[in-house]
């Protein structure tokens, strides 16, 4: 892609229209620690051809990131993604699709997001289910004004343990709506439960739970529900890591009323971001509350199976005072993935690729633990954990760039007290001599 710059002129020009008076001006609102530092002026003058060659020197610095093998997720999860998904994404029909606002223009469209509901009632348990929100964040987010619906209550109590992105999203949805929220403390990695019986009431709409957790403890999800029950609070869980499901028992199982959930693990990938594609579901009870759309299966006057758009809660669909929310982007190329993913590994296929995940997990913590430069304490994981160490920062980032394997997460990031402790993600990608070598490289 060709770039001719902009004038100085032309700069001006559009600042102004902008209403700004610099770019500092301009991008003031981002945070100073996430502004690119080095500088980046061009040497010259150079012709074009000098400067693409003097470009593309630069690029070569890259890391190819195919190559690259990530220890972190934290909600962003490299999994394996056959070819055959990203063969059928790049159809046109498909990658062209248009929202499916009309049966008549969009069956295939409206077929993939009643098959993806199936798909992931089986997980979940639940009837009714919303498969295409922006993500998992903004799902939680809708899922609890959903639950202040619901229970015409504000107050939220939510587990310190809910991924922190996740907690500023909902924090920014509630904001309007003078919302109490309440976090419950963790002990052991995981969420305290004998803290909630003293932070719930009876003025509480919900108790938030994510399970597998951020530091990937699987919680007591059940016990956790008929505490919120025993106080006339709905239960809302939390799934970030969606492949979970086809290993734990299932949300509506566990007496969970709602289940806000991520599903880039299901044959998306990382794509530097996004877009992902979060999920709703909860029982049919609540279905009038839940924002975005759901799909439907019927006939046409010829008796042939046709698809529908059965439920839409936007205001530009219903009277404005019926409406939930005004969700309507749907990433339905992303739904075509999920699709893809979830008939192609099956429910056998889904609960081996599960197991691998829990195995390779709990053999790279302890070998890790046995190398004696990282401590931690025993708890029930899914594919991440968290270990302590005495390696320094720089040296255990160094040693692992070394083997292609991007560094896990510092969880000082997030939590202050946590100075010198990590979160390991562990999925297939990874080898039993790709671990082997992590442990070699770490235990020196």
């Amino acid at each position: 892609m060709r770039y001719i710059s902009n004038t100085k002129e032309q700069l001006e020009e559009m600042l102004k229209e902008i209403g700004v008076s610099s770019f500092e001006d301009l991008i003031r609102d981002i945070p100073q620690d996430l502004r690119y530092k080095s500088n980046l002026k061009v040497k010259g003058p150079l012709s074009e051809e000098e400067l693409i060659s003097y470009i593309k020197s630069i690029e070569q610095e890259n890391a190819d990131f195919a190559l690259l093998k990530p220890l972190v997720g934290a909600g962003a999860y490299k999994h394996f993604v056959p070819s055959v998904i990203k063969t059928i994404l790049s159809r046109e029909e498909f990658y062209t699709a248009y929202t499916p606002y009309q049966p008549e223009l969009a069956q295939g469209t409206l077929q993939t997001m009643f098959e993806v509901q199936t798909h992931l009632s089986r997980l979940t348990g639940f009837d009714a289910i919303v498969p295409s929100i922006y993500d998992g964040a903004s799902a939680t987010a809708e899922a609890v004004l959903m639950t202040m619906r619901l229970s015409g209550k504000n107050r939220i109590v939510i587990s310190k343990l809910l991924h922190p992105q996740y907690i500023e999203t909902i924090k920014t949805y509630v904001a309007p709506h003078k919302t109490e929220i309440v976090e419950i403390p963790y002990n052991d990695n995981l969420t305290d439960i004998n803290a909630v019986k003293d932070l719930m009431n009876n003025d509480t709409a919900v108790l938030v739970i994510q399970s597998p957790n951020f530091f990937g403890g699987i919680e007591d999800v059940e016990a956790f529900s008929k505490l919120a029950h025993e106080y006339g609070a709905l239960s809302l869980q939390v799934v970030v890591e969606s492949l979970s499901l086809a290993l734990l028992k299932s949300p509506k199982d566990l007496g969970v009323d709602i289940v806000s959930g991520e599903a880039q693990s299901f044959g998306i990938d990382l794509n530097f971001g996004g877009p992902y594609n979060g999920y709703l579901a909860t029982k049919m009870d609540f279905v009038r509350q839940l924002p975005g759309r759901i799909a439907g299966e019927t006939v046409d006057r010829n008796g042939k199976r046709a698809f529908v758009m059965t439920l839409r809660s936007r205001e530009q669909d219903i009277k404005r005072e019926k409406a939930t929310s005004n969700l309507c982007t749907s990433h339905n190329l992303n739904l075509y993935a999920i699709d893809a993913y979830l008939s192609l590994f099956g429910k056998e296929g889904l609960y081996d690729l599960a197991t691998y995940n829990v195995k390779a997990s709990h053999y790279l913590r302890s070998r890790l633990l046995q190398t004696g430069h990282f401590k931690g304490v025993e708890y029930p994981f899914f594919n991440e954990f968290v270990l302590e160490t005495d390696l320094e920062e720089n040296v255990m980032s160094e040693r692992l760039k070394s083997i292609n394997v991007i560094p896990p997460l510092k969880l000082s990031t997030y939590f202050e007290g946590l100075v010198n402790s990590y979160l390991f993600a562990v999925t297939e990608v990874f080898s039993k001599d790709d671990l082997d070598r992590i442990v070699e490289v770490l235990g020196r």
